[in-house]
């Protein structure tokens, strides 16, 4: 399924319009700064750079008309890549996209876990049990099925390893955020020793 896959998500990301995000119509805004924008470009440059990968959409931003005169970036999307490639590994912080195929359910866990990061991941299937199996083997602090957004109030939001800050907007974050911990250590079943004096 990765050749049709690939050319649903090439097709979606291309109707995304990128433009002010202070317009409702657009989907994607501009980046924060310079230095983000620098960031995301080194990233498309290491991928374009590298003969293994293809472009299926997008590549470096805009150096003419209107997006030209922001931090505008384009959807981008890479095929031909592995989880050892920098941009499949690094959290880039951009709308790029690199496409990894997989064998089975093994495979892509493992490629899954293989990463310092571990704040969300998605899970499609059509079997909902092997669905829920493989969402509890992934090391992530959010796992989704078959949904992309679903966040519900009061549910508790945070990531494993390198991502995330413990569990916001839960009540366990709640709590550990509106108090502090205290330990005392209490002595039982001892009497005092009565204090002596001497001359």
């Amino acid at each position: 399924m990765h050749d049709e896959v690939l050319a649903r998500l090439t097709e979606r990301l291309g109707a995304l319009r990128v433009g002010d995000p202070l317009d409702e119509a657009s989907d994607i805004g501009a980046v924060i700064n310079q230095t983000q924008f620098d960031s995301i470009t080194d990233y498309l440059e290491d991928g374009l750079a590298n003969p293994a990968m293809q472009v299926e959409l997008g590549g470096l931003p805009p150096t003419t008309g209107p997006l030209a005169e922001g931090f505008f970036h384009v959807p981008t999307l890479f095929s031909g890549g592995d989880n050892g490639f920098r941009l499949a590994r690094e959290e880039i912080f951009g709308p790029v996209v690199v496409a990894i195929p997989w064998t089975d359910v093994d495979d892509v866990v493992r490629t899954a876990n293989d990463s310092a990061y571990g704040l969300a991941a998605y899970v499609w299937s059509s079997d909902i049990d092997q669905a829920i199996t493989t969402a509890h083997r992934l090391e992530a602090g959010w796992v989704q099925v078959n949904q992309g957004g679903g966040q519900v109030v009061g549910q508790s939001y945070g990531g494993y390893k390198q991502s995330g800050l413990g569990r916001e907007v839960s009540l366990e974050g709640m709590i550990a955020g509106s108090t502090q911990t205290k330990q005392v250590n209490v002595r039982l079943g001892h009497e005092a020793t009565p204090a002596t004096t001497g001359t």
